[in-house]
């Protein structure tokens, strides 16, 4: 009764793809994390957040926002070119560091 079209040989056929789909989806997951691994240790390495606390023109910046709005307690929106030179400071190293981890 176990013929070519019965229900048993099908399901050998079944679990023959089944495991090959499984070693095929492994070696993926495997390679796309030593990719992961490796891009994490590029970013540990560059250090960003040395690079932001290092950075005088950011650090200027940021104190300029925070004097401004100690100054005008009462008033915060006085000190919206202080804020469009902070981001444009922290604009500049994002795309610095976007240059750096793209090359």
């Amino acid at each position: 009764m176990d013929g070519p079209g019965s229900a048993t040989q099908v399901g050998v056929l079944d679990h023959g793809t089944s495991v090959e789909g499984e070693k095929t989806r492994d070696l993926s997951r495997a390679k796309v994390q030593k990719e992961i691994a490796t891009l994490k240790q590029k970013l540990q390495d560059r250090k960003l957040r040395e690079d932001v606390v290092g950075d005088k023109k950011v650090q200027k910046a940021k104190a300029d926002v925070i004097q401004c709005l100690r100054i005008n307690d009462r008033r915060p929106l006085d000190c919206w070119k202080e804020v469009e030179g902070f981001k444009r400071e922290v604009g500049r190293l994002e795309g610095a560091f976007l240059g750096s981890v793209l090359e």
